[in-house]
């Protein structure tokens, strides 16, 4: 009986011990990110209302974080302790340093706040404002727990997938941007006046002043500001009676309406002051105005100047998506992939034209692709603003016109935003990392979007599903503690053998069985709606204890293991001593 006895605790043990050391392996994993776009619209001066897209659901029963997310820069929760618990560092610091961003509230109960069983938040609204006029978005996070296997011959870790529709909703996000106060031109071309000092004057009892940030609560204030390249300024101020200066060593203020160059009406509007007057009269509603300068040096050129941007990919659809605005109004942006390096081919046959203020939309299909191609680079170009035929220029392309001025075209590189990765960890040296761990960064967070492992050979992969839709990077936490940051077109090149001749199709959608999936194969796929079923069933199941702060299940847990291991103790020891006896 003893010997039976003896058999059952040790068999005990063995089980505790095992089931430990798989509940920390579990625990250990790094929770993985989900991101799902929210509609927005405007509903007050800098306030947007905001809301669940239909098509975009969130995990049900989860942990969900709200950030907005400014272009060509990084997402903030409007809290610093928020953004350092999800992104480890203050994103919103940063904002408003480089911006002005000033938060100043949203109707959200909390954030996080936890999401129904459907998926879904109540709308709520969001103030914020920065300095100069961006656009910006919002995003809702939710974390998951992949469901890990193990096999050796399909490159490491694998983990549980998502349904297609789900990772279709984290693309395409669209943009909200408030109104720019107002643009700086010149009076002769047109084109925006880099440079110019913009001063704001507020009329108390009769007597302008200048506005200081002790005027503004919060302070969020710049005054004067200093124009860039494409001549916009923005002032966050209440209601109130306000007039403006603005100086610049090449020009002079202000400038009558007759000495404007006959399409500034194609262009700008409420010129100040020739139109609109000096007393700018604030009563809810910003005001805009539009400051032309006479020119006094000839032969003064700007520069155009890509100044913000969306840039994202719809895996489903394998198309790269940049929402940007360029400095000069009716720029012209071509677009070129890349491979090894360099210019590979033109991408845009006819040149993609950007509207008055400088806004445009940019899609590359990248389903036909090369193997290692790439999309990487645009150009923007100067338009001749000068052209009686402007209009006709920006909604049709002449043929064999000509503009009358040679620009020099600006050109600007991004990093690819691979759809698939499939290949091998490199160190430094071009040394394979056998069993080192793969993390996937947004390029605004120092916490991991995704991890996985590669195998004894230093192989990988990272189906769609668990890839970002916005700018990341890899790195690798090798065995013996390296930790080597690699970009994408870093680790194509490392892998581009092997990507060429196995025709990977690191640019289409891959799911974790490696197959290449469209959007006409999901709309047949009868697994979809079970898929859905499943998450929806066990989302709270998988939403990362990280996510929900659940601490308390852990430690619960560890007292229970604790207390059964003792208990084991007390019954060998117990059994040994009558043994002895």
């Amino acid at each position: 009986m003893n010997d039976f006895l003896k058999k059952i605790t040790l068999n005990i043990i063995f089980f505790i011990l095992g089931f430990t050391f798989l509940s920390l392996s579990v625990n250990a994993q790094q929770a993985s990110q989900r991101w799902v776009c929210l509609k927005a619209d405007r509903a007050a001066v800098h306030t947007a209302s905001v809301s669940i897209d239909p098509k975009a659901k969130l995990l049900p029963n989860s942990n969900t974080y709200i950030f907005e997310c400014l272009s060509s820069s990084e997402c903030t929760s409007g809290d610093p302790t928020v953004d350092q618990e999800v992104f480890g560092k203050n994103n919103y610091e940063e904002l408003n340093n480089q911006y002005g961003y000033g938060f100043s509230g949203s109707t959200l109960s909390s954030n996080p706040l936890m999401s129904d069983g459907a998926g879904e938040i109540p709308t709520f609204s969001w103030t914020s404002a920065t300095n100069n006029s961006l656009e910006r978005r919002w995003l809702a996070l939710n974390y998951f727990q992949p469901t890990a296997t193990t096999n050796a011959n399909e490159g490491g870790q694998q983990l549980g997938t998502f349904d297609f529709e789900t990772v279709y909703n984290q693309s395409d996000c669209v943009s909200l941007s408030w109104d720019p106060y107002g643009r700086v031109f010149n009076n002769k071309t047109l084109e925006p006046v880099n440079q110019a000092t913009v001063t704001l004057y507020k009329k108390d009892l009769g007597i302008y002043r200048m506005m200081t940030r002790g005027d503004i609560l919060g302070g969020n204030i710049q005054n004067p500001q200093i124009t860039k390249e494409d001549g916009g300024f923005s002032f966050v101020v209440p209601d109130g009676t306000y007039k403006l200066v603005v100086s610049h060593n090449n020009y002079s203020f202000p400038e009558e309406l007759a000495n404007l160059q006959p399409n500034y009406s194609k262009i700008y509007s409420d010129i100040y002051p020739a139109q609109t007057g000096i007393d700018i009269i604030q009563q809810g509603v910003i005001q805009h105005r539009d400051i032309p300068l006479k020119q006094q040096l000839l032969g003064i050129e700007s520069t155009v100047k890509l100044m913000q941007f969306f840039y994202d990919l719809d895996k489903i659809n394998s198309v790269i998506i940049i929402r940007g605005r360029a400095s000069h109004p009716f720029a012209e942006i071509k677009a070129y992939s890349l491979n090894d390096g360099v210019r590979y081919r033109l991408l845009t046959e006819n040149p993609i034209k950007a509207d008055r203020i400088g806004d445009f939309v940019l899609k590359i299909d990248q389903s036909k692709f090369d193997p290692a191609e790439t999309f990487g680079e645009i150009t923007i170009e100067k338009t001749n603003l000068t052209l009686v035929n402007l209009v006709k220029r920006f909604l049709k392309s002449l043929i064999g016109e000509v503009s009358a001025q040679v620009f020099l075209a600006t050109a600007v590189r991004f990093e690819p935003i691979l759809n698939y990765v499939e290949g091998y960890a490199y160190d430094s040296a071009g040394k394979v990392l056998p069993n080192t761990t793969v993390s996937v960064y947004l390029e605004f967070s120092k916490k991991p979007y995704y991890q996985t492992v590669a195998d004894d050979k230093g192989f990988y992969k990272i189906s769609s599903e668990f890839l970002p839709s916005m700018p990341y990077h890899l790195s690798y936490a090798s065995t013996d503690g390296q930790i080597i940051p690699t970009t994408n077109s870093k680790f194509i090149a490392q892998n581009k053998v092997m990507i060429t001749e196995s025709d990977i199709k690191i640019n289409q959608f891959k799911n974790s069985q490696g197959e290449v999936v469209t959007p006409s194969q999901n709309s047949k796929n009868p697994t979809n709606s079970t898929t859905n079923s499943q998450v929806a069933k066990t989302s709270k199941q998988l939403t990362s204890i990280f996510a929900n702060k659940n601490y308390s299940q852990i430690i619960i847990l560890g007292f229970v293991i604790l207390f059964l291991v003792i208990s084991a103790f007390l019954v060998l020891v117990y059994l040994r001593k009558k043994q002895i006896n």
